[in-house]
């Protein structure tokens, strides 16, 4: 008698569909939220005589110092939650009085001791480079905050006239795009 029982129940499991035996579609996973990409865009300075590529839009300022030395600063800082870069590109001219041809070295190194100062670093290494000809030096440094990448600036002595690049950023490839994008005209 059980069997008879056991039989419509079976008969009804074969020939209902039953939810809990269909196979299971995939799902797809919400989509993260992406940061944007910051777009690189060429700059060109007529008064600085240069052009080189940044993230952004730099944010550009001048200022005359009481030794009356006026900086030309071009920066774009980008920042996300797990990082901050910096991009710096700034130029000043040197009188007669603070540059002879005796004293060229001393000049860069003074200009690579000036923007390691300015960004609260560590100087690592610095070697000396040129870019058409002209003299420069290229450095490393770590900035002393600990949530700083660390960084890599390059400064030239072209005429009577220091340009100095800087870039703090965990990515590589983004410090070598900046400093390879630097031209003079």
């Amino acid at each position: 008698m059980k069997i008879f029982h056991l039989l419509p129940i079976t008969i009804a499991l074969l020939v209902l569909p039953v939810k809990f035996a269909a196979p299971l579609k995939a799902q797809t996973a919400p989509a993260r939220a992406q940061i944007p990409e910051v777009e690189w865009q060429p700059f060109c300075s007529a008064e600085g005589l240069f052009a080189i590529d940044m993230p952004g839009n730099p944010k550009i300022n001048v200022e005359t110092f009481s030794n009356q030395i006026t900086t030309h600063t071009y920066r774009s800082i980008l920042k996300n939650k797990d990082n901050k870069e910096t991009y710096l590109l700034q130029f000043f001219d040197l009188d007669e009085l603070r540059l002879s041809n005796n004293n060229i070295k001393i000049t860069l190194n003074t200009a690579v001791d000036f923007f390691v100062v300015a960004a609260n670093a560590k100087l690592l290494q610095v070697r000396d480079i040129s870019l058409d000809g002209y003299p420069g030096k290229e450095f490393e440094f770590q900035p002393l905050s600990p949530k700083e990448p660390f960084g890599i600036g390059q400064v030239f002595l072209v005429d009577r006239r220091i340009y100095g690049l800087v870039v703090s950023t965990p990515k590589p490839e983004n410090a070598q795009k900046f400093l390879d994008s630097f031209q003079l005209f």
